[in-house]
């Protein structure tokens, strides 16, 4: 296959073995391919102008969203609903009266 290469770059020595080579050439060549992917597929754009179907189409589902999103957010806002239900109707617990040394470690 290839031969090592030993490059010398500012009193540093550097060793390319045959195996660095191959991975360089195999990343050069699929960076390549994926630019003239991204380059050559931007040739083709569909563009499609308003017209009443495709706005009665944006309308629909736009609606259709809405309503997932109230249906998808129901149960977090009765949740919430009755968490604060339970709060209002709760009195908080009374306070403990410390008798322990204040700043204690173990708080007692």
């Amino acid at each position: 296959m290839f031969s090592d290469h030993l490059i010398t770059i500012s009193g540093r020595s550097f060793t390319i073995t045959s195996h660095d080579m191959l991975m360089m050439f195999v990343s050069i060549v699929t960076g390549l391919l994926f630019w003239t992917a991204l380059y050559f597929s931007r040739k083709r754009i569909v563009v499609l102008k308003r017209s009443t179907g495709t706005d009665q189409v944006t309308f629909e589902l736009s609606r259709i969203a809405d309503a997932l999103e109230r249906i998808a957010n129901r149960p977090a806002d009765d949740a919430i609903a009755a968490a604060s239900r339970r709060q209002q109707q709760v009195p908080p617990p009374p306070q403990r009266d410390s008798k322990g040394i204040s700043y204690s470690m173990l708080g007692r």
